[in-house]
């Protein structure tokens, strides 16, 4: 059974006058929600038929099932209210009945929603606020990301840097300018004194190795210094690194 929130009397104190035992009702609900109540009409005279309507707030969010209901001497009146979703989240109005065939109207207060909350106008001020900043974010947002584009622009020349960190390093960005002056991208007139350096070096390291192999065989056997295995593997990986960077030089000077 829905709860009772109003019970209406009338033709007591005279005939067409209209009482209420409550001064004012409340329906606690929230926005979204729904709930069904009843108002109870008491009749203290002859039959005669009633008519309920509400005040301009709460049309469309307090609905009666039967609006011109005929009472005789108690009548339940059903009525559905209803907050939309993006509804107010506390609205007050009237609820008028009105008896004598429109010759007598009275009604009576009522608010709907959560009682305790807050009225509307606070929240309009909080969402222009939330409007106002968030324009303030998007202002900021460009002086925000140019200094990351900046601070990203340098990272182009970190791969030249870690060039240097070693000697495979640098045979490597010897490689790639080989290959990138045989796609027309460097001239051909010669190399610069920078590129000559690497060659000479390589182009030693290659002497210096054949010389040291052919000695281990001249020298005599009192005169033979031993050579350990890592040593042996040492060599012939400057010995294989020494001849292809000068097979490619000539390669690139071909």
């Amino acid at each position: 059974m829905e709860q009772i929130f109003q019970n209406v009397i009338i033709n007591r104190q005279e005939i067409n006058s209209i009482e209420f035992e409550n001064e004012s009702i409340e329906i606690p609900l929230y926005p979204g929600g729904e709930q069904t109540f009843e108002i109870l009409v008491t009749n203290y005279g002859s039959p005669t038929h009633i008519h309920l309507s509400v005040s301009e707030e709460l049309k469309g969010q307090i609905t009666f099932l039967r609006d011109n209901p005929y009472v005789l001497q108690k009548e339940y009146v059903s009525a559905v209210a209803r907050i939309p979703q993006e509804g107010r989240v506390l609205t007050k109005g009237h609820i008028y009945i009105t008896a004598g065939y429109g010759s007598k109207k009275k009604g009576f207060p009522v608010n709907l929603g959560n009682a305790g909350a807050k009225p509307q106008e606070p929240s309009k001020d909080e969402a222009t606020k939330r409007e106002e900043d968030t324009e303030e974010l998007n202002s900021s947002r460009p002086s925000v990301v140019e200094p990351v584009i900046k601070a990203s622009r340098p990272r182009t020349g970190s791969g030249s840097r870690s060039g240097y960190s070693g000697f495979s390093s640098s045979f490597l960005r010897n490689f790639k300018g080989g290959l990138s002056s045989t796609s027309g991208k460097r001239t051909r007139k010669g190399m610069g004194q920078n590129e000559r350096l690497p060659l000479a070096l390589a182009f030693g390291g290659f002497l210096l190795l054949v010389f040291l192999f052919f000695l281990y065989f001249i020298l005599p056997a009192g005169l033979q210094f031993s050579v350990s295995f890592t040593q042996a593997l040492l060599f012939s990986i400057l010995f294989v690194t020494c001849i292809a960077y000068i097979l490619l030089k000539i390669m690139e000077e071909g």
